[in-house]
């Protein structure tokens, strides 16, 4: 049997979103099969698409697309979560004012 090539992170997107394929499917007006073959990476959606199931997790659009091999700068690899805890920024120190 042929590998298949995967270009997206669809599935574990939603996974992480808790949502589910049917839910996507719902909201942009396609058959499940459709989201299915898009989480195995059978079939690709196109740009606009891409877009539509960004807005539907709110999340980047890039977050969706597995990095290029040759990429140092990985923005999110196939496994690692796609929403995570936002830093807490440190206070800077207070400044001593003269008087």
């Amino acid at each position: 049997m042929e590998e298949i090539t995967k270009y997206n992170r669809i599935k574990a997107a939603l996974a992480d979103a808790g949502k589910t394929n049917r839910q996507l499917a719902d909201f942009m007006g396609v058959h499940p099969t459709t989201v299915s073959d898009w989480c195995t990476n059978k079939n690709q959606p196109r740009f606009p698409e891409l877009y539509q199931i960004a807005e539907f997790l709110q999340i980047n659009v890039r977050l969706l697309l597995l990095p290029t091999h040759w990429d140092e700068r990985s923005i999110a690899a196939e496994d690692e979560p796609v929403f995570k805890k936002p830093r807490k920024k440190k206070a800077a120190p207070k400044k001593k004012s003269r008087k």
